[in-house]
């Protein structure tokens, strides 16, 4: 076939044009075998850009297409959308970067234009060895999975639930709701958590397109996103099992708290009256604060990051929930003297700090404090600390609560293998980008939210929920085909030689092995085109589509000449 390539400089208003003489690259690639024309626009990706760019495509009668802009990050999508459009195939297309590779990072006019030349010829050395590939479309189920039936699994399966969608509700416990079933009230807004939960919990057994399962754990997800094939079994009953398919996974199983008997100094379970938060969340909720012996106590010491250390990271939520027992304490024992132990106080928000400014008062003590340690004197209990200035000093208390690092639960990395996820920083579930996908994951489908991603109070949980929920909403739509990966891993039958590292390495579980045969194989549906198995083929016989050895070879020795 005959190649037909446009090259087409984009001005980017200021950007490129002033840092880079245009012109000199149009005459640099003028010449260039198979280029049959080389022109500049001032804005490509505008309305109008995008129209010149379609008209010149049919005009030419062009076959390939290389773009000289800013990076494909910003506009891959819309110039391959362009040649759709205008009736070519997307991926005989290359986009060369000489805006943040060239115009913005070099200052001399002369070395920027040079760096542009190499970069637009690169391209077109390139695009010269592109294939057509093809989309495809396949089928997929709407139905989502929730693990999990906190406050996150309840808020993203009422925002999921429709009547062209299912959700299967899965909560390892007997009752729904999680940990915020144990809380009186709610930071910062001081609102009774149980009318938080308890009208979710109703909405959710009224919605007959909600199936919960209580007392269960999921035992296996097999497949890709759109097509999940689940089994979720029993705990009471290991022989009843349930399978079902769904298109999408949420994971949102929430964390549990850091044993303080691992930080043995502050006295848990050794001496009576040392309790957790959650523990004291509980008796609160009760209707009383008591010590064993069936009195209010006049003095309590409140002990910010327990098991900070040992963990290595800050749970964020524990000074203000801290704060909040201090409310507790005062409303239902006013005259109580309250002390707070912390080495930095975690007071994010202007909420926050009003919050903070209203609980400071009297009889109530913040100490900043290091060395914090918890021992017995008569029937006291000695908070034992160092100030400051490095002083040792000691306060007497009837009642210590401990405020715990937020950890994982036990079940994390089980679950993290059943979904083909990454766990990151103190086990907690990886998102595949802080910030651009916070709720995302390495494996397409499988969605986290909540205490299961990093410690979080519930504003930010719900926040969170919505966004998996967003997610699934705008991808999953019932009733449409959904489009796979089209530059999968590819691996050759001839050059295989039947090693089997590939498996090893392959993040999504897309490559098995053909006995009969004796070669890998690629599952084009799963596949991501991540490049791993490429990195690990000894024989060179995986590769990945619109990313080959030649491919990247040309472009790459055109690019240092």
């Amino acid at each position: 076939m005959e190649r037909k390539i446009g090259v087409y400089i984009c001005e980017c208003g200021p950007n490129i044009a002033e840092k880079v003489d245009i012109d000199k690259v149009i005459d640099a690639v003028s010449s260039i075998d198979g280029v049959v024309v080389a022109e500049k626009y001032k804005l490509l990706c505008s309305a109008d850009g995008k129209k010149f760019l379609e008209e010149q495509i049919k005009k030419q009668g062009l076959t390939h297409l290389v773009i000289s802009a800013c990076s494909p990050k910003d506009h891959e999508k819309t110039f391959m959308e362009v040649c759709e459009n205008a009736g070519i195939n997307p991926y005989l297309f290359q986009l060369a970067n000489i805006r943040e590779q060239c115009a913005w990072i070099t200052e001399d006019k002369d070395e920027a234009t040079k760096k542009a030349i190499r970069l637009t010829k690169a391209a077109i050395k390139r695009v010269r060895y592109h294939a057509s590939l093809e989309k495809k479309e396949i089928d997929s189920n709407p139905d989502v999975l929730v693990i999990g039936g906190g406050i996150a699994g309840i808020e993203a399966s009422l925002q999921l639930v429709s009547p062209d969608r299912k959700i299967y509700l899965v909560e390892k416990t007997s009752s729904l709701g999680g940990l915020i079933t144990n809380y009186e009230k709610t930071f910062p807004s001081m609102e009774p958590g149980s009318s938080i939960i308890k009208q979710k919990i109703q909405d959710l057994n009224n919605d007959e397109n909600i199936k919960i399962f209580t007392d269960s754990e999921v035992e296996e997800t097999i497949g890709f996103f759109g097509n999940f094939e689940v089994k979720v079994k029993k705990i009471t009953d290991v022989e009843e099992a349930a399978e079902f398919d769904v298109g999408a996974v949420v994971l949102a199983t929430g964390s549990t708290l850091f044993d303080p008997k691992k930080a043995p100094q502050y006295g848990y379970g050794k001496f009576d009256d040392v309790l957790t938060s959650l523990e004291f969340e509980k008796m609160n909720l009760s209707g009383g604060i008591s010590l064993k012996n069936g009195k209010p106590p006049k003095s309590a010491a409140i002990i910010h990051c327990v098991g900070r250390n040992e963990k290595g990271y800050c749970s964020e939520i524990c000074c203000m929930y801290s704060l909040k027992f201090v409310r507790y304490l005062k409303d239902k024992i006013p005259n109580i003297k309250v002390s707070n132990f912390y080495s930095d106080l975690c007071i994010p928000g202007k909420s926050h700090q009003k919050f903070y400014e209203q609980t400071k008062g009297n009889n109530v003590d913040f100490v900043r404090s290091s060395d914090v340690e918890v021992t017995k004197k008569g029937d006291k209990l000695d908070i034992n600390y160092k100030n400051e200035t490095g002083s040792k000093n000691n306060i007497p208390v009837d009642m210590v609560i401990l405020a715990p690092a937020i950890e994982p639960t036990s079940d994390a990395p089980k679950l993290a293998e059943i979904t083909s996820i990454s766990q990151g920083d103190g086990g907690f579930f990886s998102e595949e980008h802080e910030k651009i996908n916070p709720v995302s994951t390495s494996t397409e489908g499988v969605y986290i939210a909540g205490g299961a991603q990093g410690p979080k109070d519930i504003p930010k949980t719900i926040i969170q929920a919505e966004a998996a929920a967003g997610k699934i909403l705008s991808s999953l739509i019932p009733g449409r085909k959904i489009e796979p990966e089209v530059k999968t891993s590819q691996i050759s039958e001839s050059l295989c030689i039947g090693c089997k590292l590939c498996l090893s390495v392959c993040s999504y579980g897309s490559i098995t092995f053909d006995e009969a045969k004796k070669i890998s194989v690629v599952n084009e549906v799963i596949c991501r085109g991540c490049g791993n198995c490429v990195a690990a083929c000894p024989s060179g016989a995986a590769s990945v589509k619109h990313f080959t050895f030649n491919q990247l070879y040309q472009e790459l020795m055109e690019a240092v000449q």
